[in-house]
């Protein structure tokens, strides 16, 4: 299966097929993620909708992330991650769910318990991507590290992060259907070199 058009003209003469719709819950990649998605014509036959929740308070109003665990864990980390792609499948009734979190440029800050903050200190810019499946439960959280350009400004480093795990994460989810598919075209007949 090379791309997923392929699957929805597979899917109208197969109906017992699930529809892989994704719906995608964003932070550090702001928007990046759902661009990258939607960069084909047609993708409105699978790409749900997407939410940029940039700040906690977002995180925790929209899509009902625990604050309090994201920030005594630095809030990119892989549990607030499942959270978002959880509940991003779940709001908008896809089977596929993706988030990103994580930091775009270095940073610091100094901890604060009275505040309930942690301690940061990222010298190497990274993300998490998940990509949570409804219908199984199944999930896949990858890391991915960024090198920050010193050369260059803050915004170009910023957007090149940006658009890197935005396509990092489209082939995570391109990969991960394409492996379902192969198995369910197994169980109707198909062989892998007939694909």
């Amino acid at each position: 299966m090379k791309n997923i058009f392929e699957y929805f003209w597979l899917k109208k003469k197969e109906p017992e097929l699930d529809e892989f719709t994704v719906s995608v819950a964003e932070s550090v990649t702001a928007g990046a993620l759902s661009n990258s998605l939607c960069a084909e014509p047609g993708a409105s036959k699978y790409f749900k909708g997407g939410i940029i929740a940039y700040s906690i308070n977002s995180k925790k109003e929209i899509l009902g992330v625990d604050i309090k665990y994201a920030e005594k864990n630095n809030f990119a980390n892989p549990f607030t991650t499942f959270e978002m792609a959880k509940s991003v499948a779940n709001m908008f009734n896809s089977r596929i769910g993706m988030a990103t979190t994580g930091y775009s440029l270095p940073t610091s800050r100094d901890e604060n318990l009275e505040k309930g903050e942690c301690l940061l200190d990222i010298k190497v810019p990274y993300a998490f991507i998940c990509l949570y499946d409804s219908k199984t439960g199944d999930q896949i959280i990858n890391k991915v590290v960024f090198k920050y350009d010193n050369t260059k400004s803050d915004i170009i480093n910023k957007a090149t992060m940006q658009a890197k795990v935005g396509l990092e994460g489209r082939r995570i989810y391109m990969e991960f259907k394409n492996s379902k598919l192969e198995v369910k075209e197994t169980k109707i007949g198909y062989e892998k070199n007939d694909v």
